[in-house]
């Protein structure tokens, strides 16, 4: 039976849904996972925890006289990962395009300040982490990078409207209003110019206080990721020739005169003397590379075997970080290492298919931000292990040892599901 309701005197139509109805309609997507995608990262998870266990294996032992440590604690956060990955999956994304953009933007900055006050590796100049009773260490910056992808397609899509017309490109649609904050942000820097410094700053804020961490490594994948971002939002090209010239420039001259970095990132000046003359450079040896290279090298086309590896014998420092791909080429061989960059690029490229089927350009701005900060950290750390570039320290996601790595990771994963829940919702 149709009701009259309270505040407007109408009759209601008889399947209208009630307040709570439309609020979990709102909040919850109704479609179906992208089954693709879900697979690919099923199959990247399991394979990273297998591997993770057996990289860690002798240097759990070693350590903790034990050689379950990492993997216990690898495995406690990648089931609470998934767990907060199906939960994000299940709230609607466009929630994220509101007033939560500057909220967990903020909350990074604070994250990142607060991290500046602690040392928690004594005599290390690296401070990249939180201490948390219980839980251990906590690592700011995997937040950072969230927030910077989330804040810069949250800026692009209030300057959409003059950086497509400067372009001459056709609009997506915008499928929530305005409001009056967004209105007064377009009207000071709703032109394309102040449009793009305004993002740019803005971005800058969260990779100068990662810099300070002397985190080069997300330093250079923060700035990528900025780029990336302001390339799919259509920022004028003269600013990407600028940039990139002043960017060839700088590597250039630090290429040429590390130490120019001593004075305000010897780490940085120590990692690049390195690469440069592989001999030892104060306390900073070319060892950890060379074993990495030894291990690929011993690994042949289809490996030793899956926990045979020789190099993660006590010979290759920190095997289960930054340089696991090694290990996986040594015990898998570059058939098995090959497999994993595939899975990685099949993953990235199902990505990219949902953001192109996303109902709106918040949703595809998201998608395309969270898919190239997987490719790009895949490009660094396999650079990295093959000493293509300066050993800069960077995770290989889903397989490097670090509980708030994955943690966020998967729930960034959650992000694209929640964005193809609602393409699979709007064929049906």
């Amino acid at each position: 039976m149709a009701e009259l309701t309270a505040r407007t005197g109408r009759r209601a139509h008889p399947d209208a849904p009630t307040p709570k109805e439309r609020l979990r309609r709102r909040l919850f997507h109704v479609g179906g996972l992208d089954i693709t995608f879900c697979c690919l990262l099923i199959v990247l998870f399991v394979a990273g925890i297998a591997m993770m266990y057996s990289a860690s294996f002798a240097t759990s032992v070693a350590k903790y006289g034990t050689p379950h440590h990492f993997f216990v604690r690898q495995l406690g956060a990648g089931i609470l990962g998934l767990v907060v990955m199906l939960f994000v999956s299940k709230i609607d994304y466009r929630v994220l395009n509101s007033i939560w953009a500057w909220i967990i933007y903020g909350v990074a900055i604070v994250l990142l300040v607060i991290t500046l006050g602690y040392n928690t590796l004594k005599g290390n100049t690296m401070k990249r982490w939180i201490p948390v009773p219980i839980l251990g260490q906590f690592q700011p910056s995997e937040v950072g990078k969230f927030a910077l992808i989330l804040i810069l397609s949250y800026l692009l899509c209030i300057f959409y409207p003059s950086l497509q017309a400067a372009n001459g490109r056709r609009a997506m649609p915008n499928l929530r209003g305005v409001t009056k904050f967004e209105r007064a942000v377009y009207s000071l820097f709703g032109t394309p110019t102040p449009a793009t410094i305004f993002c740019g700053v803005t971005a800058a804020v969260i990779i100068g206080l990662v810099f300070l961490e002397n985190h080069l490594s997300c330093t250079m994948l923060l700035i990528f990721l900025t780029v990336a971002m302001l390339w799919v939002g259509n920022v004028k090209g003269r600013w990407f020739i600028f940039g990139f010239s002043v960017l060839f420039v700088v590597v250039m001259v630090l290429y040429l005169k590390p130490e120019i970095l001593q004075g305000f990132a010897k780490y940085g000046y120590e990692r690049i003397a390195v690469f440069k003359t592989k001999q030892t450079v104060g306390n900073t040896t070319y060892w950890q590379t060379e074993q990495s290279l030894f291990a690929i090298g011993s690994g042949g086309p289809f490996g030793v075997g899956f926990g045979n590896s020789r190099q993660k014998q006590l010979w290759l420092p920190e095997p289960q970080n930054d340089f696991i791909f090694a290990i996986i080429v040594e015990e898998l061989g570059y058939v098995g290492g090959a497999i994993i960059i595939l899975l990685f690029a099949a993953l990235v490229w199902r990505g990219f298919v949902i953001a192109t089927k996303a109902r709106d350009y918040f949703g595809a701005l998201m998608v395309i931000g969270i898919m190239m900060q997987v490719a790009l950290q895949v490009i660094l750390n396999i650079a990295v292990v093959t000493d293509t570039i300066p050993n800069t320290g960077i995770g290989l996601p889903f397989f490097s040892y670090g509980g708030t790595a994955l943690v966020i990771l998967l729930a960034e994963m959650g992000v694209v599901l929640s964005v193809s829940r609602t393409c699979t919702a709007e064929k049906e």
